[in-house]
C-alpha cells in the first residue's frame, strides 16, 4: 500500500510538472542523487542565507531545510502561484516564499534586512528562458551573492555554460546519471 501511495504521488507530481513545463523545465521531481550532488559544496554547519530560484514543488527546498541549522534563512523565489502556495504550506520559520521572478532577489533581501546571499541554489530551466530575462537573472545572482559564495544550478545540457562563464570566476561541472533525465550540476564560485 505504501509503495502504491509513493508512486501515485510521483505520478501526480510529474503530471503537475508536465503541465507547467515552460516554468519547470522538467517532467519529474529531482532525484535524491541529484539533490546530494547539487548541495554537496555547501557547509550547512554555518549560519547561512540561501536563495532557491525556481523551487517548484519543493523537493530540493525540503532537502535544504533538512540540512540548514536553526538560525539560517532560505528565500524561495517561485513564479508559479500554485507552487508558491504549496511551498508556503511547509511549516518552517526559516523559510520565506516569494511569488516572484528570480531576478527580484534584491527586494527579498531588502525585506529581511540582509545585504548579500551566502549561496544560490537554482532549478530554473535556463535553456527555456528568454535571453534578456536570463541575463537579468544571472546579473541579479552575481550582484546579490557574497564573494566566495556559490551559484549552484542544475541543467539537462551544457547550453548555458557560456552564459555563466563571464559572470562567475570559477565553474566546476559535475554530472549525475542517477536522475531522470541525467543532469549537469554547475558549481559556480563568485
Amino acid at each position: 500500500m505504501v509503495e502504491v501511495m509513493k508512486s501515485g504521488l510521483k505520478l501526480r507530481d510529474s503530471l503537475r510538472l508536465i503541465r507547467n513545463f515552460k516554468t519547470t523545465g522538467t517532467i519529474t521531481p529531482s532525484s535524491t542523487k541529484l539533490t546530494e550532488r547539487l548541495l554537496a559544496s555547501i557547509d550547512f554547519s554555518e549560519t547561512l542565507v540561501i536563495a532557491e530560484l525556481g523551487p517548484g514543488n519543493g523537493c530540493i527546498t525540503r532537502a535544504i531545510l533538512d540540512r540548514m541549522n536553526k538560525d539560517s534563512i532560505l528565500l524561495c523565489l517561485e513564479v508559479n502561484q500554485d507552487f508558491a502556495s504549496e511551498l508556503r504550506a511547509i511549516d518552517d520559520s526559516r523559510l520565506r516564499v516569494y511569488n516572484s521572478c528570480a531576478s527580484s532577489m534584491q527586494g527579498a533581501l531588502d525585506e529581511i534586512g540582509v545585504a548579500k546571499l551566502d549561496h544560490i541554489v537554482s532549478s530554473l530551466p535556463l535553456a527555456l528562458i528568454d535571453g534578456d530575462l536570463l541575463s537579468s537573472i544571472l546579473a541579479s545572482a552575481q550582484s546579490n551573492l557574497k564573494d566566495g559564495g556559490r551559484f549552484l544550478q542544475y541543467q539537462y545540457s551544457l547550453a548555458n555554460y557560456w552564459d555563466m562563464k563571464p559572470i562567475f570566476s570559477d565553474i566546476k561541472l559535475k554530472f549525475t546519471l542517477r536522475n531522470m533525465p541525467p543532469a549537469f550540476v554547475y558549481d559556480c564560485l563568485k
